[in-house]
Formats: C-alpha cells, sequence, structure tokens
C-alpha cells in the first residue's frame, strides 16, 4: 500500500471499473430497487443531488450485500420549463429568438443541449460512485417513455379522468405559460395598501376596501363583508359602484372575511386571486348589461378576466388605463382614484410577492384553458394505502404533511404553454370539438373521422404529469418488462420533502391508477442542503457548491469565475468574490468522494434545513486517512482469513463491541438514521479499534486477529465509504467487497 492515501487515484480506479458492472445476485429470492428521482437537464448536479445520492447508492449497496438482488433505476428528466428557458438564455446570446427560428428548429436546438447535459450529468452520476445499471438508463422524453405518457393521457381522458377548463392558474407573464405552485416563490417584502371608496348605489355613501393590488379593482364583482361584522350588516345587499366602470357590484356577506384586515372589506376579483375565485364560485357571480348577479347555477360562473397573456390590460378595461403594463395601471389608477377623491389613504405593508422562479417574474393568477386531471377519487385510494401502512413515511411526522394536502387536493394542471415536452395528443376540428389519441392517423380511426380538418393541441404536459409515471415507466410499463415483474414496487423513495405533492403524491396516485399497485413501500424525505450560514444554495448568492469541486479540489480564483460567471446585476459579482476568498482563505483542497459521503450521512438529520459544514468534510477526509494508515499498519501482518484464534481478553473486547456496532448500526439503517449509524462507526473505529485494540496488540504481540477483523470491518463500512474501502480489500484480501 502506498503510504500516501489518494483519493483521486483510487476513485477514478474504481469509478472506471463500476461504471461498466452491475450489482448482480441473480438468484437472489429477495429484491431491492428504487428509482433515481430523475435529474433535470439544465446543467450539472447540484449538493442536494450528491446528498440524496449518497443515500440512494448506500442503500443500493447494503441491500445487495445482504443477498437481495438489487436494482436501482437511472434516468433524466427533459424538465419542460426550466429547460426550454436555458436554451432560450442561450440564443438570446446570440440575438436569436425562438419565434424567430420556429418551433421544430426550437425543439433541434433544445435536442442539442439535452445531450450537452445529460453527459455531464451522466459523468456526475459516475463519478460519485453511484452503482447503477447504465444499460437500463431512461430519460423522460425518450422515445419508451413517450409511449407510456401517451398512453397515460388517453386513457385518463377515455376515463372521464382529463378534462378541458377555463380557470385559474399561476400564469408567469415573462414566459407565457401556466406554472406549478412549485415554481412559485414567495418574497417578503415591504409593500403599500390602500384604502379605496366604493360609492354605494342610490346614496352619498362609501364602503372603503383595501387592497394591495388596485390595478385589479376593473376585475371586481363584489365586495365582501363578515355578516357579524356590525359596521356592515347594514349593506349586505346592496350594490356599489366600481369606479372608472360603475358596474353594479352587490355587497355580499361571508364569514370568510377577517374583519381585522385592512377595513373588514374585500374587494371580490374573482379572475385574478385563487381565493376571490373560491368566493365567486361560491356565488357564482357573472355579470349581465353592467350588473353583477349571484346565482345557484355553478354555469352562470363568469369570472372577469382584464389581462393579456403578457400581463398588459385587455379590452375588459376601459380607456385609458387599457393596453397598459399591470404596474403602470397601478399608478395610474392610484393617481385618477386620487383626483376622484376615492383615494382614502395609502401605508405601508407586508406584502407576499408571488415570483416565478425560473423567470424572478411576478406571478398573475389568470384565467385560462387549460388540462386537468381529476385527482380527488385518486387521492382516496392513495391515502388508504398510507393509513393502511402498505407506504410508510420517513420521519413520520411528514405523513400530517402529506394527508394536510391530499385531503383537501384540487384537480391538477397538467397543460403548459411552452414548446419542448411531450405535445398533448389531443386535436381539435373547426367547430372545437375534442379528439384524443396516439397520432392523428389513431384519432380517425378511433372516432372513425372521414376528411374534416384536424388541428394538435399546441401545448405540452407538464413535467410531474410524466414524472409521475417514473417508478413503473422507467421500468417499461406498459409493456410487462422483467424489470417490472422483478422491481415493481420499488422498495424505497428517497427525496427532499419540497416535492411530497408534486412528485410523490401523484406517483402514488398514477400508480394505483394504471398498475393498481403502489409505487414504493418506503419514502425516506430528506432536508435540503443550505450553506454554512443557513442559506438555500443559489446562483444569484453566489453560494452554489459543486460536489465535484469539492471532490478534486478547486482554486479561489476559479470558483470565484464560475459563481459570477452568469451574474447579470451590477455589483453582486464584487460581493460573491469577496465572500468566497473569505471563506477559503487557503483555496480548496480536494476532499474525495468517500469524505463526502459521510459528510453527507452525518448531516441526514430528521431536520428540514441542513447546513453544509466544511468541518465536518475535513473531519471525515482526515478519517479516510486514518483508515488508510491503519490498514498500511495491519497489511504487515500474516493474512489470517479465519477470524480469532486463540481470544485474549483484549480480542474478546473489541469482538463484542464490533458486534455492538454491526447490530446499531444495523437497526440505525432500518430506521433511516445514518446520521447516528456513521457516528457509530467513526467512534468504533478511531476510538476503540485504533486508539485502544491496535495499541495493546502492539504492546502484546498478539496481532493474529487485526486482519481478519480488518476484513469484516470494511465489509460494514463499504455502504459507507465504498472506494476506500474497496481499494484496501482488494490490496489487502486480493478480493471485491461486491
Amino acid at each position: 500500500m502506498d503510504k500516501r492515501y489518494d483519493p483521486i487515484e483510487v476513485e477514478e480506479k474504481w469509478v472506471d471499473i463500476w461504471s461498466k458492472e452491475i450489482l448482480t445476485n441473480k438468484d437472489a429470492k429477495e429484491t431491492f430497487s428504487q428509482v433515481i428521482p430523475p435529474p433535470n437537464v439544465t446543467g450539472t448536479l447540484h449538493m442536494g443531488h450528491s446528498f440524496q445520492y449518497a443515500i440512494m447508492d448506500f442503500y443500493t449497496r447494503y441491500n445487495h450485500m445482504s443477498g437481495k438482488k438489487a436494482h436501482w433505476q437511472v434516468g433524466s428528466d427533459h424538465a419542460g420549463i426550466a429547460t426550454q428557458l436555458v436554451v432560450e438564455n442561450n440564443l438570446a446570446k446570440e440575438s436569436i429568438d425562438r419565434k424567430d427560428i420556429g418551433r421544430e428548429k426550437f425543439i433541434d436546438e433544445v435536442w442539442k443541449w439535452k445531450d450537452f447535459s445529460e453527459n455531464k450529468i451522466q459523468s456526475q452520476i459516475k463519478r460519485l460512485g453511484c452503482s447503477v445499471d447504465w444499460n437500463k438508463y431512461r430519460f423522460t422524453f425518450d422515445e419508451r417513455f413517450t409511449k407510456a405518457v401517451n398512453k397515460a393521457f388517453i386513457d385518463l381522458y377515455r376515463k372521464d379522468k382529463i378534462y378541458r377548463g377555463y380557470r385559474l392558474v399561476n400564469w408567469d407573464p415573462s414566459l407565457k405559460t401556466a406554472v406549478s405552485d412549485l415554481e412559485v416563490v414567495r418574497q417578503e417584502k415591504k409593500g403599500l395598501i390602500w384604502h379605496i371608496n366604493y360609492p354605494i348605489e342610490d346614496s352619498n355613501n362609501y364602503i372603503t376596501v383595501a387592497t394591495t393590488r388596485p390595478e385589479t379593482l376593473f376585475g371586481d364583482m363584489a365586495i365582501a363583508v363578515n355578516p357579524n361584522d356590525s359596521r356592515y350588516k347594514s349593506m349586505i345587499g346592496k350594490y356599489a359602484l366600481l369606479p372608472f366602470v360603475n358596474r353594479k357590484l352587490p355587497i355580499i356577506g361571508d364569514e370568510y372575511v377577517d374583519m381585522d384586515f385592512g377595513t373588514g372589506c374585500l374587494k371580490i376579483t374573482p379572475g385574478h386571486d385563487f381565493n376571490d375565485y373560491e368566493i365567486g364560485k361560491k356565488y357564482n357571480l357573472h355579470e349581465k348589461d353592467g350588473t353583477v348577479f349571484t346565482s345557484k347555477n355553478i354555469d352562470d360562473f363568469k369570472p372577469i378576466n382584464i389581462f393579456n397573456d403578457d400581463a398588459w390590460t385587455n379590452e375588459n378595461v376601459p380607456e385609458p388605463f387599457n393596453d397598459l403594463d399591470r404596474f403602470k395601471v397601478r399608478k395610474l389608477a392610484i393617481k385618477e382614484l386620487d383626483k376622484l377623491k376615492l383615494l382614502v389613504k395609502e401605508e405601508e405593508y407586508d406584502i407576499s410577492v408571488p415570483r416565478g422562479e425560473r423567470s424572478n417574474i411576478v406571478i398573475e393568477p389568470k384565467l385560462s384553458n387549460q388540462w386537468y386531471v381529476k385527482t380527488s377519487e385518486m387521492a382516496k385510494k392513495a391515502n388508504k394505502e398510507v393509513k393502511d401502512g402498505n407506504i410508510k413515511f420517513h420521519p413520520k411526522n411528514w405523513v400530517k404533511t402529506y394527508f394536510n394536502w391530499m385531503d383537501n387536493i384540487e384537480d391538477w394542471c397538467i397543460s403548459r404553454q411552452i414548446w419542448w415536452g411531450h405535445r398533448i395528443p389531443a386535436w381539435y376540428d373547426e367547430e372545437g370539438n375534442i379528439y384524443v389519441g396516439e397520432s392523428e392517423d389513431d384519432v380517425r380511426n378511433h372516432y372513425k373521422l372521414n376528411d374534416i380538418e384536424l388541428t394538435q393541441d399546441e401545448d405540452v404536459l407538464d413535467t410531474w404529469f410524466s414524472s409521475s409515471l417514473w417508478p413503473f415507466g422507467s421500468l417499461g410499463w406498459p409493456e410487462n418488462t422483467e424489470d417490472l415483474k422483478d422491481f415493481f414496487p420499488t422498495s424505497l423513495l428517497v427525496t427532499g420533502f419540497d416535492i411530497i405533492f408534486f412528485w410523490v403524491a401523484r406517483m402514488m396516485m398514477m400508480s394505483i391508477e394504471f398498475t393498481g399497485k403502489i409505487p414504493f413501500k418506503d419514502v425516506y424525505v430528506t432536508g435540503l442542503i443550505r450553506d454554512e450560514n443557513g442559506q438555500k444554495m443559489s446562483k444569484s448568492k453566489g453560494n452554489i457548491i459543486d460536489p465535484i469541486d469539492l471532490i478534486y479540489g478547486i482554486s479561489v480564483n476559479d470558483l470565484v469565475k464560475k459563481r459570477t460567471s452568469n451574474l447579470m446585476q451590477e455589483g453582486i459579482a464584487e460581493k460573491i468574490e469577496k465572500k468566497t476568498r473569505k471563506q477559503f482563505p487557503n483555496g480548496i483542497e480536494s476532499y474525495g468522494t468517500d469524505a463526502l459521503r459521510m459528510t453527507f450521512f452525518s448531516l441526514a438529520t430528521h431536520t428540514k434545513d441542513i447546513s453544509f459544514e466544511f468541518g465536518r468534510l475535513k473531519g471525515y477526509r482526515n478519517f479516510c486517512t486514518k483508515i488508510w494508515n491503519a490498514a498500511r499498519f495491519i497489511d504487515g501482518y500474516p493474512n489470517e482469513r479465519d477470524l480469532f484464534k486463540s481470544l485474549n481478553d483484549n480480542d474478546k473486547w473489541i469482538y463484542e463491541e464490533f458486534q455492538k456496532m454491526k447490530e446499531q448500526i444495523n437497526k440505525n439503517i432500518l430506521d433511516y438514521r445514518l446520521d447516528f449509524a456513521v457516528n457509530e462507526i467513526y467512534e468504533f473505529f478511531w476510538n476503540k479499534f485504533c486508539d485502544i485494540y491496535i495499541e495493546e496488540c502492539k504492546k502484546s504481540g498478539n496481532t493474529s486477529n487485526l486482519r481478519p477483523l480488518l476484513r469484516e470491518i470494511l465489509h460494514v463500512f463499504h455502504p459507507f465509504a465504498p472506494f476506500i474501502t474497496e481499494e484496501i480489500s482488494n490490496l489487502l484480501f486480493k478480493e471485491r467487497i461486491i
């Protein structure tokens, strides 16, 4: 063995070997399987990926070594909006707009980017030593998976579980598409709230509303007060007049209204506020000849939309407020309200602004024609599996979070107004009738259509729709493949708490719907990796850490360049450079994958937010060196394969401690407490095996049990630190661990 442990040399050797091999226990009766949460082909992997992949690789290796037939399904996600935005931005640097080159050529450009990004991601996964079968790599937009996605959509539609509807969605005016709640980030900031007088019909009185969005008043359809509020009881049933428009708005009483918020009066704008939409639907508000009426008929509900796709006002807004950006309308409306002496006051107010995660543009709740999945019945079936204990969450407290959402689930908007993605397999005739099928020919055959003209829907499916099929689609569904027979349902899902609703729950619903089986038995919910100051890692903050940089090491100059290269904001780059140089005064050293893995395991607590600590990383790098040096020392003694001969008191003690450690580690592994398990390893090897047992062996001269015990230790340690344990086993015992 070399005197100095070089993790880079050792790891690159085994990366090359493992990337060409698969784990096999062909005749094993028991199986273990899991799917990789497919990384987006938007660039490279980040620390969160590495954290979860370390955990997944651990359980794959551990179960393989336990004699099970283990399979970890690998693949990547086409990531509709995110990937399209990356490519659009790349083209913009060359002064190219996607609309100028058209859909077909733009898609070609995205495929080129996909290949580039996918190659980088695959190389990273390999470098992390992940024990996946590369022969079975899948992509959510490959031909086989696309067939699965189309089949799912068509089957749901023909079972009346998918429909097209005109409803309120999160609308990104920059991307001009609906986005999911997950793609909306809340920005807490100081803002303003305006108090505005609305005249009461046939009187000299006013009713005063408080709003943070005066630009939306043109879509108002009612004013709501709490019926228990003595200030406004007498006004319920009367009409208020909408400023600038003179639309007659009913004053309705509803206990939803918080009497202590603002003035206790709410303007109800169903077309541009999710809460208002529900109020509007409750009373079925609709306008006729300038008056808004309530109704008992849900078909009468007709919200008013005042914005175009770019969040400029449309024809439903009068001059001089129409055809203007929403924020210009806000300023103009406030100015004109003040002239009419209807603006009572404005005051500072803490507001929560929804912004698009990708675009950073303020999200606009907007009415739009979209495709939806009916989820209530699917959710009930998924919930039953959790209640019956067939699907278990670890830690258990996430079950409550799961049910909080699932018990109040809304129909799922699955359409997006972009080009990159699975195009919705629906066609329209000239009268707007909908026909769904695999292709236009399939549609014509299924519906027995002749020569009528058909046009395919321009929209694509939400990425979460295709990824909801991942546990069974990646294993070959709808074909009854050997992998599907062997490995489905999967054993374990490792995922972050932030996508329990968007991915985990939907996989459960879709799996039960299409296979009649649960998708996984255990859900290990991890926290999110943050920097040492507890902040979320992001490019704009300049605190992103590339796991490969930690493995190999990177100069501070290169790190500064990486962190600031894509920043457009003036002054930010300088701040990030200063922060980076302060954070790494001596540069960044190489640590190796094993040290990074064990650091991740030590941080795998049951908390939501995990601060990445460089002190721990350095500590586990030193621990790897300790393992290497101990092995070098033991290498000088005879190779006894039979464990423990002629046991003295020192041997008996370490053997008992070793057995205790194994039992405790196995318990921790089954409890999904790798943080406890890696601490057991550290404590046993450093403090007991090295500092006490080896030293006693030196003193007594009884070293016959050192090598056989080390051999067993390496097997226990392997899932935690696969590279160094495999290398030592190969050098000292001329054998592979796996």
